[in-house]
């Protein structure tokens, strides 16, 4: 059985069949200086064209500058070294604005708030005094653990960290990392003699390298890609944690990581949500507009429950946060409901335009239409089910929580599954609905 220090008590309870209550969190008014924020990220992304970023894969630098100028990138950085100090809260906020407009550019901002976590987690007074100025200047990072035999098995990490005098020489070839080919610091996770270990790599330092820039079926203008390692310096100071302790705060890296997945699939479903009632509002069929429709309407019903549950999601995963309460089950619920519901939300938005939804924006741009892309947001929520652990490798995890918590062993079995998928529907509807069931 867990111990009671191992307790999530909503996820347990959830995963155990209970019917818990759960109360929406009271989010703080924005303050002024939130509002200025606000402002100025909605003028940087009323400038933002999705579908070319889209089509080419690569969002442009005067994008990047400006999302820098306006502060996108330092949202998490305490105000001490520099940055705007803001809470998960905004955070969340600001990420589902971003993703409304382009979920790939949004995997940049989420990216870089992982670093930010990691010193708070595990960074010397002089590391965060070092690296974090640097991040609110504008310095990117990313954090490189996967490799191509380590992908949900952090135990497999191959890549190595040798020591030397003043530091280690590390060794090995990251697999899908996001802000690679464009950080200036890589946070890598690599094998010491006493176990894994967490490492602030500086991307100009010599033997590292992008081997490749990879290319997906969503989620398009990330930068991601491939980063090899081949005697790389790194001063024992740049050490976050004692060797051992890279599991562990890998782990926590992309707990936190999951826990911004609602706020990116919530820019994803308002966008959906958005589109599908001004076309349904517009659309006649019969000589009535389509919205008359009762299936339709039954679908614009599904569409405002999915995207009520991913702002009550999104809501409590920050506020949570905030508290320093976030922990690895309620975030791996959390995560398989988001990228469920944008997933749907997507599809549904895509099926309500018919053939206009399979069409790409170019190709409806190109006919003389006003372009709305239901089909790139349906590649970018499937990348959702994907990132930060994928649905397969949450799912079996959380259907192994529930089997220890009713005392049982062994391997899960189809009980223990529905046990699980069961609880993600049920916390979707409790975050959506305040509590009130």
């Amino acid at each position: 059985m867990p111990t009671r220090s191992s307790r999530s008590v909503l996820a347990d309870a959830l995963l155990m069949g209970e019917r818990p209550r759960v109360s929406r969190p009271r989010l703080p008014a924005p303050s002024r200086e939130l509002k200025r924020f606000r402002t100025a990220l909605e003028r940087v992304l009323a400038r933002v064209d999705g579908d070319a970023i889209d089509r080419e894969d690569r969002v442009p630098p005067a994008t990047i500058a400006a999302l820098r100028r306006a502060g996108a990138f330092r949202l998490r950085v305490p105000r001490a070294h520099g940055g705007l100090g803001r809470s998960h809260s905004a955070y969340h906020r600001v990420v589902a604005l971003v993703a409304a407009g382009s979920a790939g550019l949004a995997m940049w901002v989420t990216t870089q708030s992982l670093a930010v976590e990691l010193l708070a987690l595990a960074g010397t007074a002089e590391q965060r005094a070092e690296l974090l100025p640097r991040l609110a200047a504008g310095d990117l990072s990313a954090f490189a653990m996967t490799e191509a035999e380590a992908g949900t098995d952090p135990a497999e990490i191959s890549a190595s960290a040798r020591p030397v005098r003043g530091g280690y020489r590390l060794d090995g070839e990251k697999l899908w990392i996001t802000n690679g080919p464009v950080a200036r610091w890589v946070f890598v996770v690599a094998r010491a003699p006493g176990g894994l270990a967490l490492f602030a790599v500086d991307a100009r330092a010599a033997g590292f390298s992008v081997a490749r820039r990879c290319r997906f079926l969503g989620l398009r203008g990330m930068e991601n890609g491939v980063l090899r390692l081949r005697g790389v310096f790194v001063p024992a100071s740049r050490r976050l944690g004692a060797e051992g302790d890279g599991l562990r705060l890998g782990l926590a890296a992309m707990n936190a990581g999951r826990l911004s997945v609602a706020a990116r699939a919530l820019g994803l479903a308002r966008e959906s949500l958005r589109l599908s009632k001004d076309w349904t509002r517009r659309r006649r069929a019969g000589g009535r507009p389509l919205d008359r429709n009762a299936s339709v309407a039954e679908r614009l019903a599904r569409l405002e429950d999915l995207a009520a549950g991913l702002a009550g999601v999104s809501a409590r995963t920050a506020a949570e946060a905030d508290a320093g309460r976030a922990d690895r089950w309620e975030s791996a619920l959390a995560k398989l409901f988001a990228a469920s519901a944008a997933w749907e939300a997507a599809d549904l938005a895509l099926q309500l335009r018919g053939g206009r939804g399979y069409e790409t924006a170019d190709s409806q741009r190109a006919r003389g239409e006003t372009p709305e892309a239901a089909e790139r947001r349906l590649r970018d929520a499937r990348g959702l089910r994907l990132i930060e652990g994928s649905d397969d490798a949450l799912r079996g995890a959380l259907a192994a929580r529930a089997r220890a918590l009713a005392g049982g062993r062994g391997e899960p079995d189809a009980g223990d599954y529905a046990r699980a998928d069961a609880a993600v529907r049920r916390y979707g509807e409790l975050c959506g609905a305040g509590g009130r069931s």
